[in-house]
C-alpha cells in the first residue's frame, strides 16, 4: 500500500501527464484540422469582407455626401424663404404704419374741423345770445 505522501505525488503524475497528453492532442488536432487549404481559404474570406466592407464604406460616404448636399439645398431653400417672408412683413409693416399715420392725420384734420366749428358756434351763440338780451332789454 502507498502512505499518504507517495499517494499524493502519484496523483500529481497522473495530472501531469494527462495535462502534457491533452496539450499535445490539441495540438495535433489544430495542425491536422487546419491545413494550408484552411488557410488560404480564411485569407480569401477576409479578402471578401474587406472587399465588401470598403464597398460598404463608399457607399456609406456617397449616401453622407449626398444628405450634406440635400442639408445645404434645404438651408438654402429655408433662408431664401426667411428672407421673402422677412421683406413680406417689412414691407406690410411699412404699409400698415402709412395707413395709421394717414388715418392719424385725417384725425387732426377732422379735429381741428371740429374745434373751428365748435368756435363758429360758440361765436354764433354769443351773437344770439347778445341778440336775445337785446330783445329783452327793448320790451
Amino acid at each position: 500500500m502507498l502512505n499518504g505522501s507517495e499517494l499524493g505525488i502519484a496523483i500529481t503524475a497522473v495530472i501531469a501527464g494527462s495535462i502534457c497528453v491533452g496539450f499535445l492532442l490539441h495540438w495535433l488536432w489544430i495542425a491536422l484540422g487546419h491545413g494550408p487549404g484552411d488557410l488560404e481559404a480564411q485569407v480569401a474570406d477576409l479578402a471578401a469582407r474587406l472587399h465588401e466592407a470598403d464597398l460598404a464604406r463608399e457607399a456609406a460616404e456617397a449616401a453622407r455626401q449626398e444628405t450634406a448636399a440635400l442639408a445645404a439645398e434645404r438651408d438654402a431653400e429655408s433662408a431664401r424663404r426667411i428672407a421673402d417672408l422677412r421683406s413680406q412683413l417689412e414691407d406690410t409693416i411699412a404699409m400698415r404704419e402709412q395707413e395709421r399715420q394717414s388715418e392719424v392725420a385725417e384725425a387732426r384734420a377732422d379735429l381741428a374741423a371740429m374745434r373751428d366749428g365748435l368756435g363758429a358756434a360758440r361765436r354764433r351763440i354769443s351773437e344770439l345770445e347778445a341778440e336775445i338780451e337785446a330783445l329783452r332789454g327793448r320790451g
